[in-house]
């Protein structure tokens, strides 16, 4: 049958209206990210989890706001010492004009977003100058560096491995100084790697999981002062169960307490026991799952290698949040309001409001 115009529009009127699908975590974390208000609001969110206090006199009382900054951050005064401060104040961010949509939308890019992250150099191209993004993004890994981590313990898999990292094109003697370019794509030397021939050790220990706590992964960076060893036991509580494999600088980990058993590779034995518990298969995927983050650096200074793998250790660990709860993690850890893996949980009522609010 044929419709006139007229009869098209008014057939189309009578229709119910189309309801809007609901939005998705990814699309509510766009739209927050595109709305400076929202951004504001979880922002404030992180930075002040207990109030607002004084940056300068660690007071929180007789604190007043006293207009805008910038349109949504919020001004506060200090009666107590009379300084004035605003939500960025005492932050990476202090005096840094980056709007925080946009370095919402950056720490969750290169942190909390696809399972491999993005670049700092592709995150540079869509948001703001690589210098910029390269500098906050180090802070960043500092701050991770620097947080106290408790020891493993219960089983604990322990294996090593070995990155190539170099000098980013250029060699660096003991002074510091930049010397003659780095051959970085030539195979290196025989035996096993050192921070010297570019190729460094990284050392993985792995918590297995338990009925009352999650697994854990702690990487370590070895320049070659450290035994493994030593580095297990200031990683691990004494009296734990370590695998490892037969490698001889782990011999001695019985006479300091611990529960030693291991896996002979060299005759491809690569688990052993009863149910086939004792192995290093876990840390083994762990070195290879590094590696593979790294790849999106297109090569890491082996000066800053130790950033990078604390880095992931921070992801990997933190993989049980959902996008926002990772954005929310790693922006507790920017402003110095991090509590444990567990931190997320503190926000997500007053954050499930702002989603709301936007989405």
């Amino acid at each position: 049958m044929a419709y006139t115009k007229t009869e098209k529009q008014v057939q189309c009127k009578s229709k119910s209206p189309r309801k809007h699908a609901k939005m998705g975590p990814l699309l509510v974390l766009m739209s927050i990210f595109t709305n400076p208000a929202a951004s504001a609001e979880v922002f404030r969110l992180v930075r002040w989890p207990n109030g607002v206090y004084c940056p300068e006199c660690q007071k929180p009382d007789n604190i007043k706001r006293r207009g805008k900054y910038k349109k949504h951050l919020q001004r506060y005064h200090c009666k107590t010492c009379g300084k004035s401060f605003n939500d960025k104040t005492g932050t990476i961010l202090h005096y840094k004009h980056i709007g925080l949509g946009q370095w919402l939308m950056f720490i969750w890019g290169f942190f909390g977003g696809p399972a491999n992250g993005m670049s700092i150099n592709y995150l540079s191209r869509e948001i703001m100058s690589y210098s910029t993004a390269y500098y906050l993004i180090k802070d960043i890994m500092t701050i991770m560096y620097n947080l106290a981590t408790e020891k493993l313990s219960g089983i604990v898999e322990c294996d090593e491995g070995y990155v190539k990292a170099g000098s980013k094109g250029m060699k660096i003697d003991g002074n510091g100084r930049r010397t003659i370019p780095s051959r970085r794509v030539l195979p290196r030397g025989p035996g096993r790697g050192t921070y010297e021939k570019d190729t460094p050790m990284v050392t993985a220990i792995y918590q297995r999981c338990s009925e009352t706590s999650r697994d854990c992964i702690i990487y370590g960076v070895s320049k070659g002062v450290k035994k493994l060893a030593q580095i297990v036991a200031d990683t691990v509580k004494p009296g734990s169960t370590v695998y490892t494999d037969e490698y001889k600088a782990y011999n001695s980990l019985e006479k300091i307490g611990y529960d030693h058993h291991t896996v002979n590779h060299s005759e491809r034995e690569y688990a052993s026991g009863e149910n086939n518990e004792i192995h290093t298969n876990n840390c083994e995927c762990l070195v290879g799952l590094l590696k593979w983050w790294q790849k999106k650096h297109r090569g890491v200074s082996k000066q800053n290698l130790h950033l990078y793998t604390k880095s992931y250790e921070f992801v990997r660990n933190h993989r049980h949040c959902d996008d926002a709860g990772r954005l929310l993690t790693v922006l507790s850890v920017a402003l110095g309001t991090y509590q444990g893996r567990e931190t997320y949980n503190n926000y997500n009522e007053c954050f499930a409001d702002i989603a709301q609010a936007v989405a």
